[in-house]
């Protein structure tokens, strides 16, 4: 038997960096992206992809790792960035709520690196690798906010996952 999308069941402990999974712990679920571990040698944390997010916050947050039970899809997925010119800037990031960031060839997932949305501190995780960019990206860049992630197999239709703007 073939599970389209190729998903796990596994603690999130067990996930490798740039790892896409959902959340899931009895009372909130959302989609995320597992991070490298910080060079202040704390464990790893998850950005926050959505479509809801913790605490009834309503951007994308970095935020500890937590030891529940996820659903990986590993990194077989794709981002499609929008093809629309209206909805790219090259100034952002936007914080409404999922911005995406291109710098040269990587994408980057804008977020909330402080401690709360009063307190806003810049970060942008590498949809690649999980690294966390603090602050600035290296070199020019170019924003959105209308992005989707999915899956796209060899034998199946593409299987769309998350889109923004939401329906």
């Amino acid at each position: 038997m073939e599970i389209v999308p190729a998903v796990r069941s596994t603690r999130f402990e067990q996930l490798e960096a740039g790892d896409l999974f959902i959340y899931m712990d009895g009372q909130q679920t959302f989609y995320a992206l597992k991070t490298q571990q910080p060079a202040t040698g704390d464990r790893s944390t998850m950005v926050l992809l959505g479509p809801s997010f913790i605490q009834d916050f309503s951007e994308s947050f970095l935020v500890p790792w937590q030891p529940v039970t996820v659903l990986s899809f590993g990194k077989s997925f794709s981002i499609l960035p929008s093809m629309d010119p209206g909805t790219w800037l090259p100034t952002g990031p936007s914080r409404t709520p999922v911005c995406l960031a291109v710098a040269d060839d990587n994408v980057y997932v804008c977020t909330n690196g402080g401690p709360s949305p009063q307190r806003y501190f810049p970060c942008f995780v590498d949809a690649k690798t999980g690294a966390i960019v603090e602050g600035r990206l290296p070199g020019p860049a170019a924003f959105t906010n209308s992005w989707e992630i999915a899956v796209l197999t060899a034998n199946h239709p593409p299987r769309s996952i998350l889109k923004y703007p939401l329906p």
